[in-house]
């Protein structure tokens, strides 16, 4: 399948801001598209350009760039246009290279290495002539045991347990790079800071870098904000060195190298974004908490709960409050992304919200306007890309196709097909549901009808778990690990994408809510006579191995098979396992299960973890682990149902990322679910000479199940059909 090749798109992310990237003049806009290539085991992507005088015309796209990934990285992502509107920049990498900072000349086109540095880039901020880059990389990996260690030994304190086992210093951290006209590089450090995040924002004379700096200890101070989201990071205390989750802007003159920070107050997780003004002299920044000091009553508990849009003046300090930012974004229940601009001809400042998909009710933009030194909302409507709008257009039963639409003509054009193929192969209809969990509580889901799909017959069922939306056209499901609804379609096999909700976060009441939405789904497509009650099987992926894993162990309905793969758990090994490393998550486990695994605590945990509890699973579990991160957050399970002699297989993969990349990981973790599913669910095997052993292990595993169940004196079995 071709894809859109922005990063979240890709990873199936049910929100997108713009499909294009427009020139500044408007006269050209680019596009980049990925596919995997199974034969080479790359994904590779193309960039692709259009003249916007020029929508519909049969000689476009213009196939500008190709380049092939062999990692887990994007081969192009990032794009933007420099100010001479021929030039884009975007980060990328050839096959087995680092990923860097190039150009290319969409005349010439000529292809130009910005960067060589010794690591990965992972983002970059660039000035508009293109002559000097801020860029975070990732930090260079030193062995654990120097010299000095190699006759000491490590002290241990806050390392992670998978770096201490592969004897090397944390992966995870990046570090901030400054390159001026000459080409010539220098580091800068945010003191009180552990690592940095999102990209740099260059001022346009290259004199200032704005950074999200991640905390190193959490100020006493921020412990007084009462948002419950916030307070989930900010309560855990945290010794040097161990992960807070916290982060907060940080100012750097690349000048004299000196850093401060903009608020000492934290930044929201997610969207938060920044602007330079036109004029350089200060910084707008959205998503952030107001500074709780010398505040009181109603105004104190505003800034305890909300979060503000506010404008930085970058040489004296001054914060100018332009709105409490619930009051900016729009009622819209559509999935959208926020921007934030200041146009230069106007002077005004712009909100702006943007949908991959037709959003004919999302307006597009909120403007401010500065006046006797406060902000006030404007009428300021700024017309972009010259009136032409591009936009992706797709939903759970149509494959994405990419349109422009020119707003002054009301014409609408399709520009590109991403998968033409598609119109020769038959796919599952889907179709959007809602059912009642076995709790009363309301839930929706998308329905995978198998492809030969017969009213009145009972189908064999997988739940996949985490997110639904009908927007989106979805073969696999949210993302590329594990899940596999389409393939599994064409086996016969009906498939529900059921949505989660996040109410409850961190407590053991959404474990129990998410446990019992499985439940009611079985119970409600069971009474309208779709599946077999018998014939269930259920994924977990990430955070939702938590919720499958608790149903496996304590909802009485038996599910025939189950798959979770690279996820985290409320079992005592991760407990362990992010003692040192992680109060965040140290914590999260605590309310999951009642509190500590010790002394009275112990009983709690006896009860509600699913680790403790694994002697009560009769299911065939298929485990992937995607990095010896993951082969320790697996672990458990593994070696517990193991151990108790039940059903159990492990894959384990060398480097794959968390949503799957490599077209090899892919086919390990998903084709693999495929022949899972359909073994034991229907006992159908893939005749392929490839997979013998494969199904010689799963045969063997059978006769043990049975075995075992009629030991026990039940007769409770699927029927292999």
């Amino acid at each position: 399948m071709t894809r859109l090749g922005d990063p979240d798109y890709a990873d199936g992310a049910p929100s997108l801001g713009r499909v294009a990237q427009f020139s500044h003049d408007s006269k050209e806009f680019v596009i980049v598209v990925r596919r995997g290539n199974l034969e080479q085991n790359t994904n590779e992507y193309q960039l692709l350009l259009w003249k916007t005088d020029r929508i519909g015309d049969p000689g476009f796209p213009k196939h500008l760039l190709m380049m092939s990934s062999s990692s887990n990285r994007c081969a192009i992502e990032n794009v933007n246009w420099l100010a001479d509107n021929e030039t884009l920049v975007f980060l990328g990498e050839q096959q087995g290279g680092l990923h860097q900072l190039y150009a290319f000349n969409a005349e010439s086109r000529v292809l130009t290495k910005l960067t060589n540095h010794s690591t990965n880039i992972v983002s970059y901020g660039i000035t508009p002539d293109g002559k000097r880059i801020a860029f975070l990389a990732e930090a260079p990996e030193e062995p654990l045991f120097d010299s000095q260690a190699k006759r000491q030994g490590v002290l241990v304190t806050t390392q992670p347990l998978s770096d201490l086992l592969l004897g090397r210093t944390s992966t995870t951290a990046v570090q901030l790079w400054f390159q001026d006209e000459s080409g010539h590089s220098r580091e800068f450090a945010v003191r009180e800071s552990t690592s940095y995040s999102n990209s740099p924002v260059l001022s346009s004379d290259g004199r200032f870098i704005v950074v999200r700096a991640e905390v190193a200890s959490i100020p006493e101070e921020w412990k007084r904000y009462l948002d419950p989201l916030l307070q989930g990071y900010t309560n855990p205390t945290t010794s040097q060195g161990q992960e807070t989750w916290l982060s907060r802007y940080a100012l750097i003159d690349t000048q004299t190298g000196k850093s401060r920070f903009l608020l000492n107050s934290p930044v929201r997780s997610v969207d938060s974004l920044i602007a330079w003004s036109p004029d350089d002299r200060s910084v707008v920044i959205a998503g952030v908490y107001l500074p709780l000091d010398d505040t009181h009553g109603e105004e104190l508990r505003t800034k305890q709960t909300k979060t503000f849009a506010v404008e930085v003046n970058v040489l004296d300090g001054t914060v100018t409050r332009i709105a409490q930012e619930d009051r900016i974004t729009p009622s819209f229940t559509h999935d959208y992304k926020r921007s934030l601009a200041w146009d230069r001809q106007s002077g005004c400042l712009l909100f702006g919200f943007s949908s991959v998909y037709p959003a004919p009710d999302l307006k597009p933009q909120v403007a401010f306007a500065k006046k006797a030194g406060q902000w006030e909302k404007m009428e300021c409507a700024v017309v972009e890309h010259g009136g032409v709008d591009v936009s992706l257009e797709e939903n759970m039963n149509m494959a994405p196709r990419v349109f422009a639409v020119d707003r002054t003509a009301r014409r609408k054009t399709m520009l590109f097909d991403l998968n033409p193929q598609f119109a020769s192969l038959q796919f599952g209809k889907v179709e959007e549901i809602e059912w009642k969990g076995s709790d009363g509580h309301d839930v929706k889901g998308g329905l995978y009808y198998p492809v030969d799909y017969e009213p009145g017959k009972r189908y064999p069922l997988v739940i996949q778990t985490h997110l639904w939306t009908r927007d989106r056209f979805w073969i696999d499901g949210p993302w590329t690990t594990a899940f596999a609804a389409q393939p599994l379609a064409g086996k016969g096999i009906m498939v529900l994408q059921a949505d989660e909700s996040e109410d409850d976060f961190g407590k053991f009441e959404e474990i129990h809510r998410e446990a019992a939405s499985f439940e009611g789904a079985i119970d409600y497509l069971n009474r309208k006579g779709l599946i077999d009650a018998h014939r269930v099987g259920i994924i977990g992926f990430s955070r939702t191995c938590l919720f499958v894993q608790h149903a496996l162990t304590h909802s009485n309905h038996r599910f025939a098979a189950a798959a979770i793969a690279d996820g985290i758990d409320d079992g005592y090994f991760q407990y362990l396992m992010f003692a040192n490393s992680s109060p965040v998550l140290l914590e999260y486990s605590e309310w999951a299960n009642g509190g500590q695994p010790f002394g009275k605590g112990l009983e709690s945990w006896s009860k509600r973890a699913s680790g403790f509890n694994v002697g009560r699973v009769s299911t065939p579990v298929r485990i992937m682990a995607r990095n010896p991160e993951s082969l320790l957050l697996e672990w458990e399970w593994f070696a517990g149902l193991t151990v108790l002699k039940k059903p159990v297989e492990m894959v384990y993969l060398q480097n794959g990322a968390h949503i799957l990349q490599k077209p090899w990981d892919r086919m390990v973790s998903q084709q693999g679910n495929v022949d899972w599913f359909a073994f034991w669910l229907k006992g159908e095997e893939d005749p392929h000479i490839s997979k013998s052993d494969q199904y010689a292990r799963w045969r063997r595993m059978r006769l043990a199940l049975v075995g075992s169940v009629a030991g026990a004196g039940s007769a409770r079995q699927p029927s292999p059909d």
